[in-house]
């Protein structure tokens, strides 16, 4: 059973994903199909529903650089992944343990076009930074 929010899962599970240089359209696009596939942590922030608060930007002046963050459980794997369209390109940070974060780069290689653009490997965690582009 899928746990209700990636808060529940073990820590070597988690992976933080944070999106950046996107539309708010695309940012949404690739949440939702990370959310189809893997449970995200979901805060309680009122006013907010679900979907909402997991992934709100974080900066709401036009004048700074807009964010989208979220954590995924992995620990879920999908078998079937379908492709999802971007009306233009998305920088995707991701950290996380190796085999959380091979799970989640797996599921957007199989849904996006993928370009790497960074990996940053320690004993613990990896660092992942990924240009995405629609199919």
């Amino acid at each position: 059973m899928k746990p209700t929010d990636a808060s529940q899962a073990p820590p070597e599970q988690r992976v933080q994903v944070v999106l950046s240089a996107c539309s708010a359209d695309d940012a949404e696009s690739v949440l939702g199909v990370l959310r189809r596939y893997f449970s995200a942590d979901v805060p309680n922030r009122p006013g907010h529903g679900a979907e909402e608060a997991s992934h709100g930007p974080t900066s709401p002046d036009p004048a700074r650089p807009t964010v989208w963050t979220a954590t995924f459980d992995t620990s879920r794997v999908p078998e079937e992944v379908s492709g999802a369209a971007l009306g233009g390109t998305a920088t995707v940070d991701v950290q996380g343990g190796p085999v959380a974060v091979a799970r989640l780069r797996d599921v957007l290689h199989r849904t996006f076009e993928v370009e790497d653009a960074g990996t940053a490997s320690g004993d613990q965690e990896v660092d992942l930074q990924l240009r995405l582009r629609g199919r």
